[in-house]
């Protein structure tokens, strides 16, 4: 008998669950980002239309992601000029206040990077794209520094208005600064996308991004924020973003939580965080045993009080995912027979 070493007991394990025992329906055995089959299971996951996936987290790059995916196709609809997301988000655009100041808080985000380039001073024909830039408000406190701005958002049109449009990251590097900011939770491959910024930004330039924090999640708590299968598809811990940001070509300068704010009856946490990168042309190191980060993670977010099934907090989280589906089908049955006993209802 050959001798294994405990990675590929742990993925043949894995992969006789995915046969045996329960597999969700488009479920992947392979990491969005990096291709990786280092997968392990996290957590279970609720999804819409009463189905039921995984939390997975990936050992080679550390991504966490909500398996199954959407589709792309449901993803072009759900983020088009119509979609669900374009028309929730429209009070929420109506109502957030704008800063207009050139020299406002916006621009302390920066000061890690303030030797090399003074976003409130850039240098004649600087020039920034706002991947996912929405009304285009971040790109309005840019253009009154100075700067050539450009914006990439499928569902609104204002911004451009007064920015120049992209329908895609250009593949010649083109840009000095590039912002994603609140983005990357809500892309299937995040590497690729990265990789992409890479090609289109100038060696020196850098990038600025901001996501959900999903290694502070014991603190904050707030799951459905960091992932939740339908808008926020992946989350990351600062191991995660390191490396990501390590394989796509940017070296990170400036690395820190985001947006302290209270919560829960005054409790204060971390619920994002932001980094700052520059682009450079030479191999960078990656974040050593990133899947470990997320592993820790889910312990601490259960370790105050765990709610879930016994069975679930014993590790088998394909059994509770099988017996989770069958809840619902159901409960969802149930609800289809009662609706169909009041009068007037169809079949």
């Amino acid at each position: 008998m050959v001798a294994l070493p405990f990675r590929d007991w742990r993925r043949a394990l894995r992969r006789l669950s995915l046969r045996v025992i329960y597999r969700a329906p488009g479920e992947r055995e392979d990491c969005p980002a990096c291709g990786s089959h280092d997968l392990f299971d996290l957590d279970v996951l609720q999804l819409r239309a009463g189905r039921t996936g995984f939390v997975c987290g990936c050992d080679a790059c550390g991504l966490v992601f909500s398996n199954p995916l959407p589709s792309p196709d449901h993803l072009a609809e759900f983020y088009s000029p119509t979609g669900q997301w374009a028309v929730s988000h429209h009070n929420d655009r109506q109502s957030r206040p704008t800063e207009t100041r050139v020299g406002g808080t916006w621009a302390r985000i920066f000061d890690p990077i303030r030797d090399e380039v003074d976003v409130t001073a850039p240098r004649p024909g600087a020039s920034v794209l706002d991947f996912g830039c929405g009304e285009g408000n971040l790109l309005d406190l840019f253009q009154n520094c100075g700067w050539q701005t450009w914006g990439i958002e499928p569902a609104v049109d204002r911004a451009f208005q007064r920015h120049r449009r992209l329908d895609a990251v250009p593949a010649t590097p083109t840009f000095d600064l590039i912002l994603a900011i609140l983005v990357l939770e809500h892309v299937a491959n995040p590497l690729q996308l990265l990789r992409q910024f890479a090609g289109a930004c100038r060696v020196g330039g850098h990038l600025l991004i901001s996501v959900p924090r999903f290694d502070t999640l014991p603190d904050h708590r707030d799951y459905r924020y960091v992932l939740n299968g339908r808008a926020h598809i992946t989350a990351y811990t600062s191991a995660c973003l390191r490396t990501l940001l390590a394989r796509a070509g940017w070296e990170a300068v400036g690395f820190w939580p985001d947006d302290i704010g209270k919560r829960g009856g005054g409790r204060r946490t971390t619920i994002r965080m932001r980094a700052l990168a520059r682009r450079v042309d030479r191999p960078l190191p990656e974040a050593e045993s990133p899947g470990e980060a997320a592993r820790a993670t889910v312990r601490g977010y259960y370790a105050r009080a765990d709610s879930r099934a016994l069975i679930s907090r014993m590790g088998f989280l394909r059994i509770a995912a099988r017996r989770a589906s069958v809840e619902r089908r159901r409960a969802k049955g149930a609800k289809g027979a009662r609706q169909s006993t009041v009068p007037g209802s169809s079949a």
